[in-house]
């Protein structure tokens, strides 16, 4: 049964059918005979708000008058005028839409006699509130951040882009999850040829179930078995509107935290909010120490590999004398040991996130200190190298993007096993192959290095975080319809600086 009837009881059938009822006890049916006429009330117990349902469509309905004369193909219509206190009131008459909408946590309004439903909107299951970002902290930002609810999620982008440009189409993926997807660009700022593929592919995504944003992310990310991420995921509105005004797409799932924003380059891995909540001095600053705690965690641990398997002469005496003497009673060598404590590290990272509550901070310093002091005193470890690791480690803590501190990881090992090979020379080899392999990687049509390579149009914002209003130009890397911003933001000041 594709369609409604004018049955009531055949319309009840079909979906207690289709629900699996009577033993699918979330599935309701509430029955009602206004006047003589019979009703029936379809809802999901636990996903509709039972207060709403009871004040706007059971109470209207039981005190309703009576329908007269009317005709019963016009009683849905009438519900839906005259009777119903709702924010849809729509009328639909296909059963599989119709179970959809109920699925959502709403209720839909049989009538007798009448081939129509009444669609109400009441969505009450519980979700979580709009809470501070737990892994994008930061400072001086805002502290909001998305939850699991895809309609507070795109609220909260409304907020900030008070705009009718500001658009936002909703899909379904997922043949059995039918999880809602929403597509969020400014019109006549994004490229309609990125929407487009952005479209297309979520469209092409072909799977039972979708449960997570990061597996939509691997569905529709170009190279999936590149090492470097290439879709920006990030819990911040913020940021996502900064994104949407740049000419990107984002994009939301419910039931994930966080939202997509594509093409996104390398350079968008390595920015916070703060360096724009913050004066241009100190923003450059913190983004300089960033970038050199990001080389420091990528380079650190093969240098040092290098330097005491194949280049010593490149030492002073005496350090060489010192590191020399540190390792006469260390059983192993220097390559194991860097591998042994990147993994220990790794390990009390990883047990330190799944520990609840602030145990895992205490587990994190109380571990690591245990574990270095007892490996140096057991004469297993060098002392210096435990400040190599530890020094590497806070660089990596410095990356502001977790999937990219992931890929650092794996890098550091894959260096550090290149240095075992060749010294300087495997490290660089392998160093090279990463670079290229990364600049062989797309995101939506945009090259990854981009705009340094190949040079696109920017602001001055990469390494670098000039004056905003030296900032007047939207970046090229999404290739956006409205190039241009403000000319001269720092309008009112007309004797002063004026910059093109």
């Amino acid at each position: 049964m594709e369609r409604l009837a004018s049955e009531l009881a055949e319309n009840l059938e079909a979906f207690r059918t289709l629900f699996h009822a009577p033993e699918n006890c979330d599935f309701v049916v509430r029955e009602l005979a206004p006047h003589g006429v019979r009703m029936a009330a379809l809802y999901i117990d636990g996903m509709a708000n039972r207060r709403n349902l009871e004040d706007m469509v059971l109470r209207p309905l039981m005190n309703m008058r009576p329908f007269g004369g009317m005709a019963p193909e016009g009683r849905s219509a009438a519900l839906a005028a005259q009777v119903l206190p709702t924010g849809t009131g729509k009328l639909e008459s296909g059963v599989r839409k119709i179970a959809d909408f109920v699925l959502d946590g709403n209720c839909a309004v049989l009538c007798d006699g009448c081939a129509q439903a009444v669609l109400a909107e009441m969505p009450g299951f519980a979700s979580r509130a709009v809470d501070q970002p737990p892994i994008e902290s930061a400072a001086f930002a805002p502290h909001e951040a998305f939850n699991e609810t895809i309609r507070t999620n795109l609220t909260l982008l409304h907020r900030i882009l008070r705009t009718p440009d500001f658009v936002t189409e909703i899909l379904e993926i997922g043949d059995r999850s039918k999880t809602k997807v929403a597509v969020t660009y400014l019109s006549g700022v994004a490229n309609p040829a990125v929407v487009r593929e952005v479209k297309r592919r979520l469209q092409g995504v072909a799977v039972e179930r979708l449960l997570s944003i990061g597996q939509l992310q691997q569905l529709i990310e170009d190279r999936p078995f590149g090492l470097l991420p290439q879709i920006m995921q990030t819990e911040r509105p913020d940021r996502v509107a900064s994104f949407l005004t740049d000419g990107m797409v984002a994009i939301a799932c419910d039931g994930a935290p966080y939202m997509l924003a594509a093409p996104a380059t390398f350079w968008h891995f390595l920015h916070t909010p703060d360096d724009h909540a913050l004066r241009w001095q100190y923003g450059t600053f913190m983004r300089l120490v960033r970038v050199l705690g990001f080389f420091l965690s990528l380079l650190l641990p093969a240098v040092y590999n290098s330097l005491l398997l194949y280049h010593q002469e490149l030492l002073p005496t005496d350090m060489l004398t010192s590191i020399l003497e540190g390792y006469t009673l260390v059983p192993l060598s220097v390559t194991l040991e860097l591998l042994l404590m990147d993994f220990v590290f790794d390990l009390i990272n990883e047990a330190s996130l799944r520990m609840p509550g602030n145990m895992g901070s205490t587990l994190g310093i109380v571990g690591g200190l245990v574990l270095g002091q007892a490996a140096v005193s057991a004469n297993l470890i060098s002392p210096l190298l435990i400040i190599v690791v530890s020094v590497a480690g806070l660089g990596l803590f410095a990356v502001p993007s977790y999937p990219l501190s992931l890929a650092v990881r794996i890098a550091r090992i894959l260096l550090v096993l290149a240095s075992t090979l060749a010294g300087f020379v495997g490290m660089v080899v392998a160093l090279l192959c990463i670079l290229c392999a990364g600049a062989a990687m797309d995101s939506f049509g945009t090259p990854y290095f981009a705009p340094v390579t190949p040079h696109m149009r920017h602001n001055p914002d990469l390494f670098l975080r000039l004056p905003d209003f030296w900032q007047t130009r939207r970046p090229g890397m999404a290739r956006p319809v409205a190039e241009g911003e403000a000319p001269n933001p720092r309008k009112w000041d007309r004797g002063g600086q004026r910059h093109e």
